[in-house]
């Protein structure tokens, strides 16, 4: 597909020749002539027409503390903790013996037995086993009862991968890597949920920003936004803070944590939106130099098994920042899941400004109204992986794709659990996202 490039800014060059005259607000993009350059260089030639993109499931399930083992915490687990080191945290609420609560929640699309969980002042686990059908669990018949588990599980994290070309066509690559972010949240209170955020990578030399979205949380209905320690994206490992002078103007320039949807009509209808940071590269938090005077380097990070001489690729630490969001009342908090946690990151293009969503939200905008034909979005422009060790594409490593009729190829296609199997029919290869199944060369 490299071949390809040189001509499709050409075609794009004619888009904005022939639209710059009568395109309102300085903003010139063209959604059917981008439909035109979609179709003639989409890598993928028979998607499924029923695909959601989703590698999970959702449940809702009513759970009765019915044990008597001093309960203090309720946790769904993706695996039974003493057995396996990698169980995880669906989702957890305080709880005390003979209580029941409601709790919704995402798993992967590949477990088919899940577990709830007991834990009393003392960290000791009472754990019985369900199945993803049940819509009623209680523990008159636990599995065991009052044991210490060797390790403490930590909450699920859904990975995020963004591709910036959206909703132009002049970089094929289809990496998923020009923002990668890690995302878990747990209740820690009655009100309160903390958020933690992780910059895994950051594969483009554009300026991006990022916000997290909170489908169906009124921003009335927050309290306060914090962050862990006074941690900040916005502020490098060195202390400095972005000036407002280095945040282009179409993206977030605010330092506010908690914004507010712009979507709904009515102000008591508008939704919470958390800032997560302004600027991609700024939010590495990369080092400067001694007596260097700071201008945003927009280098690669992360995406690179080496670092080049030139500093155009770097390998950095993933940075952390947990977000502490305490809202008015516990009301509503049950049905919080990943199915409502949309974060989204902001891009230039042509003058106007996109946001980039996951599949399910591909059409919504949040912070600032745009127009896109939703037949463009034939291939999702960000994927959600329930698995917080996944390893991304390399730079301009096509993460997996496969042609009718024709062998798979890129990151992700291996026979039987590839990218490219799951773009062809939803219900394979729900697992093509594992390490296993990653070619090492091409993966971070």
């Amino acid at each position: 597909m490299k071949h390809l490039r040189w001509i499709i800014p050409l075609i794009v060059t004619v888009i904005l020749v022939v639209n710059s005259s009568c395109s309102p607000n300085h903003e010139l993009f063209d959604a059917k002539a981008t439909q035109a350059i979609s179709d003639s260089l989409s890598p993928v030639d028979s998607i499924d027409r029923n695909h959601n993109w989703m590698l999970t499931d959702t449940r809702s399930i009513t759970v009765k503390a019915n044990a008597d083992v001093n309960a203090r915490w309720l946790k769904i687990l993706t695996a039974d903790p003493r057995r396996d080191p990698n169980a995880e945290v669906a989702t957890q609420v305080m709880i005390a013996d003979g209580e029941s609560a409601f709790l919704s929640f995402c798993y992967p699309k590949t477990i088919t037995t899940l577990y709830a969980a007991l834990i009393d002042d003392e960290g000791r686990f009472t754990v019985t086993e369900f199945t993803p059908s049940d819509t009623k669990v209680d523990f008159s018949e636990p599995l065991y009862t009052k044991q210490l588990i060797s390790y403490i599980p930590q909450p699920q994290t859904f990975v995020y991968c963004y591709e910036q070309e959206m909703p132009d066509y002049t970089n094929l690559d289809f990496d998923y890597n020009d923002v990668v972010l890690g995302i878990a949240y747990e209740r820690t209170g009655e009100r309160e949920i903390r958020f933690h955020v992780t910059l895994n990578a950051v594969g483009t030399n554009r300026p991006m920003s990022a916000a997290l979205h909170l489908k169906n949380f009124k921003y009335d209905e927050i309290e306060s936004v914090t962050t862990e320690g006074g941690a900040s994206f916005n502020v490098n490992s060195q202390g400095t803070e972005i000036a407002e002078q280095d945040v282009s103007a179409n993206l977030l320039r605010t330092r506010e944590l908690l914004l507010k949807s712009q979507s709904q009509p009515k102000e008591e209808d508008k939704e919470a939106v958390i800032n997560l940071f302004c600027d991609a590269h700024w939010a590495t938090g990369d080092l400067l130099k001694p007596n260097e005077q700071y201008v945003i380097n927009h280098w690669y990070y992360n995406v690179s098994k080496t670092s080049s001489q030139d500093m155009t690729y770097r390998t950095i630490v993933p940075r952390e920042v947990t977000f502490i969001v305490t809202f008015k009342e516990a009301k509503g908090l049950e049905y919080l899941n990943f199915d409502l946690i949309d974060p989204f990151i902001i891009k230039e293009y042509l003058g106007g400004t996109f946001e980039v969503h996951q599949f399910a939200y591909r059409n919504d905008w949040v912070l600032k109204e745009y127009k896109i034909a939703e037949e463009i979005v034939k291939l999702p422009w960000a994927l959600v992986i329930p698995y917080k060790k996944f390893r991304h594409p390399l730079e301009g490593v096509n993460i997996g794709f496969k042609k009718k009729g024709a062998m798979g190829f890129g990151a992700y296609s291996y026979r039987g659990h590839s990218l490219g199997e799951w773009s062809m029919n939803c219900n394979l290869a729900h697992d093509w996202y594992l390490n296993e199944y990653a070619t090492e060369n091409q993966v971070y």
